[in-house]
């Protein structure tokens, strides 16, 4: 197993991870071997059983309510080898083929019938083998896809047809050029006039967050958590030898023995100046907050959160107070911040009204750009750059964000729905007397669910800085 070193050669040799075995520098202790996985993550048996019934679950009442709500008849979802559509694996997942059309036909039943069409058949342990009603396989056959996706769009006669393109959602924008100009030829004039975008049901579709889908996305968090809170640990870093980069690479390193892909960005703030992202030649030294920005993935899930860290100087045996009092008004805006978020709340709407409230407690709110790398600045500021959640980093729902639809699509006029997932981020920055008045930037990232008394969180967020011993 890879363990990262605390200490690398700085010369010719290039950026690489070393074996816990072959570090040899007297500044450096060697990482410990990490202890057998507590994780649980499940293997590949259970992994699929949760995906079909996640995916299954999804693609009855809460598709049907979405068609509904949007007056969509038929939604069509095709994509084809090497190009999935971005709901590919929440739509029964599985190898395309040549092409492959996934159909979900309102026939006025509890929920949306489902007819698939590939063009290679899809295993009895697949989510398309065993929760779709109609199965269609057509090889390698000279006319492809197209004579059975007219009869069955004949067949069904849809008043309209939702189709994944968007301007400015894309998630919801996965239908490409080609495949829609092959889609209004292979239909025919009369049900290619019947396509419609399907960018509000996607919408709708995602954000009707299911109690399976909560519980496993729950797991993802907690899971997350222990693996950010390790990174930050003694076990790993070593002050004045382990860089950045080495944390960042170490968390890849992990998520991969966990049976998982993630990572995070790794900031480090030395007396109020934010040191170059992912340095390779700069340390961690006593006295850096830390704090990583990311997550783990996995099946159709991703989180983005936040943890950060304090390196103790020689003799320190706690956070320096004017640093703890910074932490403790930040935790208590996102506090605040969570119980504004109620079902109906327009994004750009949410940003007004939270800066509002920064600005009586003495802070500037900085303008949409805020969301970039911290700047050294000595006066007190907010920004905030809250988003939804869940599938992606930046999900599909509401964005709370300054109104400006270029940068961010419709979503920051989008409402908050009640049960979706949202990431309550943010930033304060308070002047620290130690620092000749720089500020800390504090960075606040948790996730929370959407209910009618505010956002829940969905595990506990982080209260207090995690401390890591300087050794000395």
């Amino acid at each position: 197993m890879t363990v990262l070193t605390a200490l690398r050669p700085r010369h010719w040799l290039p950026a690489v991870v070393f074996p816990a075995a072959l570090a040899c520098s007297p500044a450096a202790e060697p990482a410990a071997e990490p202890p057998p996985d507590p994780y649980g993550v499940p293997g590949a048996a259970e992994r699929f059983a949760v995906s079909r019934d996640i995916v299954v679950e999804k693609l009855g009442a809460p598709l049907l309510a979405a068609m509904r709500n949007h007056d969509i008849d038929l939604w069509l979802v095709v994509d084809r080898e090497n190009n999935p559509d971005p709901l590919h694996e929440e739509v029964g997942g599985g190898f395309s083929g040549v092409r492959g059309a996934r159909l979900f036909h309102d026939d006025g039943g509890e929920r949306p019938r489902r007819l698939y069409i590939g063009s290679h058949e899809h295993p009895a342990n697949s989510v398309v083998g065993q929760a779709f009603d109609e199965k269609t396989y057509y090889g390698y056959h000279p006319d492809g896809i197209t004579p059975h996706l007219r009869a069955a769009v004949e067949r069904l006669d849809p008043a309209s047809i939702g189709v994944n393109t968007s301007p400015t959602l894309p998630e919801a924008d996965g239908l490409t050029a080609g495949l829609r100009d092959f889609l209004e030829e292979a239909l025919g004039p009369e049900y290619a006039a019947r396509m419609v975008s399907a960018e509000l049901l996607v919408r709708d579709f995602r954000l009707a967050r299911t109690g399976r889908e909560t519980e496993t996305y729950r797991r993802l968090l907690e899971w997350t958590a222990r693996w950010m809170t390790e990174a930050l640990s003694r076990r790993v870093i070593t002050p004045g030898a382990t860089t950045a980069e080495d944390l960042a690479w170490w968390l890849q390193d992990r998520a991969l023995e966990l049976g998982m892909t993630g990572g995070g960005t790794v900031r480090v703030v030395r007396e109020g100046d934010l040191l170059p992202i992912h340095s390779p030649d700069i340390p961690i030294e006593p006295g850096d907050i830390l704090s990583i920005d990311g997550g783990l993935k996995f099946l159709h899930f991703a989180v983005d959160i936040k943890r950060a860290a304090y390196v103790l100087r020689p003799g320190e045996t706690e956070f320096p107070e004017s640093l703890a009092s910074a932490w403790r008004d930040t935790v208590e805006f996102g506090e605040r911040y969570a119980s504004l978020m109620i079902p109906g709340t327009v994004g750009h709407e949410l940003w007004s009204a939270l800066g509002a409230e920064a600005q009586a407690d003495g802070y500037r709110s900085v303008g949409p750009d805020a969301g970039g790398d911290a700047v050294t600045t000595t006066e007190p500021e907010i920004g905030v750059y809250g988003h939804s959640v869940g599938n992606v980093a930046h999900d599909i729902g509401a964005r709370v964000a300054d109104n400006l639809p270029f940068a961010y699509g419709d979503r920051v006029g989008f409402a908050l729905r009640e049960s979706e997932w949202v990431s309550i981020e943010f930033h304060l920055s308070t002047p620290i007397p130690e620092w000749d008045g720089k500020t800390w930037y504090a960075r606040f990232e948790e996730t929370a669910a959407v209910t009618p008394n505010g956002a829940e969180w969905l595990i506990p967020y982080q209260r207090d800085l995690i401390l890591i011993p300087s050794g000395e």
